[in-house]
């Protein structure tokens, strides 16, 4: 498995092919975050952090990858690589580095057990950073040279705390960030396994013992996410929503609204959505299709399918890609089909 990523056009798709990270990598990956969040408690998880702002947590996962994995691993727990907005943040990344720093092994690849990736990106090479979660990139603690660099992505030294830009191809630990884990009764609760880790040389050792019990957050039943932009035609409005989530909870937050996902009937209404979101948005939004087992669309809205305007090679199949979202960073702002779980904006429709 793989992903496709361009800095000239700020697009990736996971496609498999035989030189990609090995099934095995991905396993170690998502084992070492799933520790994290299996112990979660209200708050954040032990070995994360809130942000300075009490607005989510911040998870360092100590596994080598390239920027593209690390994002792939983020975003399938609902979250993306860290955006940081101030020095304090900054600072608290670099004494979660230093715990990490006593607690493993100093065996492992010097060039990289001290560098993180965050989700800072320059798409064009031309100095200008964005975050992959969409926010402002209001904050920033370069090294010399300040950011201008032929290199598309943003590494944390957990030496210095400077940031610095980096080959995206390159390997690295990585920070996720996720939405705050806050425990309410209704709730429902599941069985994980309590696990303990202990340093044996150059890796962890993970002894599981009787599961325990957990609870997990339920899907909000009131309104999270209200929409920032619209515009009306034919006696619908289509409502941007910034908040990233997942595709189910995006289908929500619309039903809250009194709407449904947006389903696209015509090139005219497309033309609509695409103009009111991607004039602030470079990333992925999802829209109200999903495919089948058989690969056949429908629209959450139980309308009919009279058009489409999929990206070649699309829909796709891998990693069980089932709900689709608008996106292409070449501007031509096709479809595609993404895990259900991965967290983006999206697009309600309201009738008037």
């Amino acid at each position: 498995m793989s992903v496709r990523f361009s800095p000239t056009t700020d697009k990736w798709r996971i496609k498999r092919q035989h030189n990609a990270t090995t099934p095995r990598t991905m396993r170690v990956v998502l084992l070492a975050l799933l520790l994290s969040l299996a112990l979660a408690d209200q708050g954040c998880p032990p070995g994360a952090f809130l942000s300075i702002a009490g607005d989510k947590c911040f998870h360092p996962v100590p596994a080598l990858v390239d920027f593209r994995t690390a994002e792939i691993v983020c975003a399938s727990f609902g979250g993306h690589l860290a955006s940081v907005h101030d020095k304090w943040d900054n600072d608290a990344l670099i004494g979660i580095h230093k715990e990490i720093l006593t607690q493993a092994s100093k065996n492992l690849v010097a060039d990289h057990f001290g560098t993180y990736w965050l989700g800072g990106r320059d798409v064009n090479s031309s100095g200008s950073w964005t975050w992959i979660d969409g926010s402002s990139f209001n904050y920033n603690n370069w090294a010399a040279g300040g950011g201008m660099a032929w290199q598309n992505c943003l590494l944390l030294d957990g030496a210095t705390a400077l940031w610095q830009p980096y080959d995206c191809q390159q390997k690295a630990k990585f920070v996720c960030q996720t939405d705050i884990w806050v425990t309410q009764p209704s709730s429902p609760t599941v069985f994980v396994p309590s696990t303990t880790r202990t340093p044996t040389g150059p890796i962890f050792t993970a002894t599981t013992t009787t599961p325990s019990t957990r609870t997990f957050p339920t899907t909000p039943t009131t309104l999270r996410c209200p929409g920032s932009r619209h515009s009306c035609i034919e006696g619908q409005c289509y409502v941007a929503v910034e908040c990233a989530l997942k595709w189910n909870h995006a289908s929500s937050n619309c039903k809250a609204m009194k709407g449904q996902l947006a389903s696209i009937h015509s090139a005219q209404v497309e033309r609509l959505i695409v103009k009111e979101v991607y004039n602030y948005m470079e990333r992925p939004f999802w829209i109200g299709g999903q495919l089948d087992k058989t690969g056949n669309l429908s629209w959450s809205d139980g309308t009919g399918v009279e058009y489409t305007n999929w990206n070649p090679g699309e829909p796709s199949n891998i990693w069980n890609d089932r709900c689709v979202a608008i996106y292409d960073g070449s501007y031509s702002k096709r479809w595609y089909t993404y895990k259900c779980s991965d967290a983006w904006p999206s697009v309600c429709v309201v009738p008037l």
